[in-house]
């Protein structure tokens, strides 16, 4: 018979939102070290599907938790940017994204994570899960976990939120990707540079695609894929539709991608921030990709270390007696500089995507001082992404009137 255990923290999923969460609690409370568990459905190293950017906002995240990245990695310091309005051209003397394989990074991360204390039961799904007075129960094919709190971190398909919150598909985006090798002399390799084209926007396609070079077994290749956040139609990985790929290989007619199943492309889904959604139902707390990711871009590790951040002071002033901490945890979902992040992200979606999306890529691209300021908030350089909104309006305002850049 499958055992029954108990824990102090049980935490759905061991990825980038469950391990930060992990790491950033054991930080606070080392006592809990052996009685925090992840039920991770995988094993590490295991195959994720993602283009893999760390922003430099994770950069900061891994520096605050003691850190080094230690795995093969890609550094961009160039962007290039390709929309109806025409190109644009970014370089700065600061990497813009550090490109990894995941499941190399988060089975580096996996291993501190475990070295901090923390227990991972892999090969485990997460089937079903009880709530009551007492706590939380989850089952799975190992047996039965309960635990006072649990944290859904277990992704864009979270079974958790699925059990706990619903079922909501109205925020569920998708994407593809494919790894293609390449030669060092392409721009992405001889420039350092990523690639975005948001032509697909006029096709009806809400979204972009992308070109990042990156190192497989150290040699390099390019991560090309294409994002859509409304896609039409039920979410099927791994049956993208036609158009999809055909968007993407116009947008990319040079490498060899093909607009059928013959590519090799991977399929996945991207569940994006929703303001009206719950973060906390009881004892049970969604965090990363199952609370929702950047709407415009898709991007989700660097929230997956905020939500653990956040998650981890809000579990410690819970566990020391704060009754209302979980309750603090939603709201800092909704109101926090990380939510208010993601609020602006889905404003900006929503225009760039919409129909006058053409006038905002102009916009975008008026000057280079406009641009710095952009990439530097998205990024989270210097913190730009935590102003206020009068603030952060008041740097746009003064990029666009006299140039004024950042320093």
């Amino acid at each position: 018979m499958p055992e029954s255990r108990r824990c102090d923290v049980l935490i759905a999923g061991a990825g980038p939102a469950g391990l930060a969460t992990a790491l950033y609690l054991l930080r606070r409370r080392p006592s809990l070290a052996g009685r925090v568990v992840a039920l991770e459905r995988a094993r590490h190293p295991r195959v994720k599907v993602c283009a893999g950017g760390l922003i430099p906002k994770t950069m900061q995240a891994l520096a605050e938790l003691g850190l080094e990245l230690d795995v093969p990695a890609a550094r961009v310091q160039n962007g290039i940017a390709v929309t109806e309005i025409g190109r644009v051209d970014y370089s700065s003397q600061e990497t813009l994204c550090t490109v990894i394989r995941r499941h190399q990074f988060d089975a580096w991360l996996a291993r501190h994570a475990v070295a901090a204390g923390l227990e991972i039961v892999e090969d485990c799904r997460v089937l079903d899960v009880h709530t009551g007075a007492d706590g939380v129960r989850a089952i799975t094919g190992h047996g039965e976990f309960e635990a006072p709190l649990l944290v859904g971190a277990d992704g864009s398909g979270s079974r958790v939120r699925e059990v706990v919150f619903g079922r909501a598909r109205s925020s569920l985006g998708r994407a593809i990707m494919m790894d293609l090798p390449a030669d060092s002399t392409c721009a992405e390799f001889a420039d350092a540079a990523y690639r975005f084209d948001f032509r697909c926007v006029a096709r009806g396609i809400a979204g972009y695609s992308w070109s990042f070079p990156c190192l497989i077994d150290h040699r390099p290749h390019l991560n090309v894929g294409i994002y859509d956040q409304h896609p039409n139609g039920r979410v099927v990985p791994g049956k993208p539709k036609a158009e999809l790929l055909e968007a993407l290989a116009a947008a990319f007619p040079e490498l060899p991608i093909r607009s059928d199943a013959r590519s090799g492309y991977k399929a996945f889904p991207i569940r994006w921030y929703e303001p009206a959604q719950r973060f906390v139902s009881g004892s049970v707390m969604l965090a990363g990709d199952a609370a929702g990711v950047d709407p415009l871009m898709g991007e989700g590790i660097s929230f997956a270390f905020e939500h653990g951040k956040l998650a981890a002071a809000a579990i410690d002033a819970w566990l020391g007696g704060a009754s209302g901490a979980l309750a603090s945890y939603d709201r800092a979902l909704h109101y926090g500089s990380a939510a208010r992040k993601l609020r602006r992200l889905r404003f900006a979606a929503a225009r760039f995507y919409g129909p006058r999306h053409r006038l905002y890529f102009r916009l975008a691209s008026l000057s280079r001082a406009t641009q710095q300021i952009g990439v530097d908030w998205y990024n989270g350089v210097r913190d730009l992404d935590e102003l206020p909104t009068a603030a952060l309006a008041g740097k746009w305002l003064q990029a666009v009137l006299i140039g004024a850049g950042l320093r």
